[in-house]
């Protein structure tokens, strides 16, 4: 057994057949004592588990400054006023807007390059830890340089009720779960607007999922009677922002390894009608938090977001009946050039998403870079630490952890083993791109979110998409080719 990220690249070879399930995407842990404080077995290296006992200083700094490129409600935030309310250390945070550099510690959106950061491979203790996470060189050691740690994965896809799809649909829970689960693209999209319009006025209305006719009523029901839109959406988030990253996954594993403008331009115009179905028929929200509560509220039918998210800003609410659908693409067969995956696959599986990286400013002074990697280390090696990912926080750890005392946390476990899609991380410049992108894209010259797309405005964010994902040969071809 391996770490998380071993693991799925591993075993993420699916049959061709597109009536196959893509089975052979799970993680060979299944038999899963996935517990906190349980490591899977062989998830970290021996000499790492033996070492990481005892990491941690044994009198932490009494002051950290941290950047949050999520912001300081975001998951990370709740972690690290875990640890400075157990360690007694005063904690200064920095928000989006504010210079990472000013800070100790940042928490980042996607991973950094070397540049502006520090080697934290050059420290034996990080090195170590490093080396938990699956960070390690051909010869066992810490890779070198190693710019951040992961803080953790959750898995991604759309989040619903389930009683409030069988008062809408009129079936059962489990039939509609299934059925959204491996809906084409093509039922997908028309349901979400056979929803916007039945919102307008209902009436009884025909929609197909999996091949099978579901009826949305001639009336609201009772359940239905506060909703006002399909997707709860923070567009600076998941459209503009860092939590937006995980809805490439579909489209950057059928481009494959390498990836240029022919094998990124029919994924990515999936990816737009994903992005552009969210927005038209989209209740806006103003953050993460108010967008995971409007779901909460039935207010609208469908999330994007980590089920980490869920668990911080809903309270756990609807821990009984809340259900995935994953994060569909207009996907079709000949936007594959990857050998890997069937199409199959990429439609009906959630994402196993990274929830940020850990990394250390390179203009960090020493107190500085010592206190943050104190808190790196409390994450890292010790129970509390351990706890506060798993247990609050619903994530599966770097070393292959997670928690499965809760029903949403059990049903991620569960979930892991069955079928996930490891998402491919654009470092930081790249997820930058794409969220400049994403923000043209999603607002109009006043500031509102966009109603109505133009081929113009598709052919522009495709672009900017293209120059942000690919691969460096394949951009060197093309500045060769001047074609940049």
């Amino acid at each position: 057994m391996y770490p998380f990220d071993k693991i799925c690249a591993a075993a993420r070879r699916p049959p061709r057949e597109e009536n196959r399930p893509m089975k052979r995407i799970l993680c060979p842990v299944l038999a899963l004592c996935l517990l906190a404080g349980c490591s899977l077995p062989g998830s970290a290296p021996a000499a790492a588990t033996a070492e990481t006992a005892a990491l941690a200083p044994t009198a932490a700094p009494q002051a950290l400054t941290v950047y949050y490129a999520g912001g300081a409600d975001s998951p990370a935030g709740t972690a690290l006023r875990a640890y400075a309310d157990a360690q007694g250390v005063t904690l200064t945070e920095l928000g989006p807007d504010a210079d990472p550099a000013e800070a100790d510690l940042a928490v980042l959106d996607a991973r950094p390059a070397g540049e502006g950061w520090k080697n934290l491979s050059d420290d034996a203790l990080l090195a170590t830890a490093a080396l938990r996470a699956g960070l390690s060189g051909e010869d066992g050691l810490a890779a070198d340089p190693v710019c951040a740690l992961p803080f953790g994965k959750t898995l991604y896809a759309y989040w619903a009720d389930s009683s409030l799809l069988a008062a809408l649909l009129g079936a059962d829970a489990d039939t509609l779960t299934g059925a959204l689960q491996a809906a084409a693209w093509g039922e997908w999209s028309d349901l979400a607007e056979a929803l916007t319009a039945w919102l307008e006025e209902p009436a009884e209305t025909d929609v197909t999922l999996n091949g099978n006719t579901y009826t949305l009523p001639a009336e609201r029901p009772e359940a239905a009677a506060g909703l006002e839109g399909v997707f709860s959406l923070c567009a600076d988030d998941a459209v503009a922002g860092g939590d937006g990253l995980p809805l490439y996954t579909a489209a950057l594993l059928a481009a494959g390894d390498t990836r240029s403008e022919d094998t990124l331009t029919g994924p990515l115009n999936g990816v737009y009608s994903a992005l552009t179905l969210e927005l038209s028929n989209a209740l806006p929200a103003e953050s993460p938090a108010a967008a995971v509560q409007a779901v909460a509220e039935h207010r609208a039918v469908f999330y994007r977001g980590s089920l980490t998210d869920w668990l911080l800003y809903s309270g756990g609410a609807l821990a009984d009946s809340l259900v995935w659908v994953p994060a569909k693409c207009d996907l079709v067969e000949s936007d594959l050039t990857s050998t890997e995956y069937n199409l199959t696959g990429l439609l009906n599986y959630p994402v196993l998403a990274n929830e940020g990286w850990l990394a250390i400013p390179a203009g960090a002074d020493e107190p500085g870079a010592r206190a943050a990697s104190a808190a790196i280390l409390w994450l890292y090696t010790s129970q509390a630490g351990e706890e506060t990912l798993t247990q609050t926080l619903g994530l599966v750890t770097a070393w292959g952890t997670a928690s499965n005392d809760a029903a949403l946390t059990a049903m991620q476990v569960e979930q892991v083993g069955a079928g996930i899609l490891p998402e491919p991380e654009p470092e930081t410049a790249a997820a930058d791109a794409l969220a400049e992108a994403g923000r043209a894209l999603a607002y109009d010259e006043d500031g509102a979110l966009r109603q109505s797309f133009t081929t113009t405005l598709r052919t522009s964010w495709r672009e900017g998409a293209i120059a942000a994902l690919q691969t460096p040969e394949a951009a060197g071809d093309a500045a060769d080719n001047g074609q940049e």
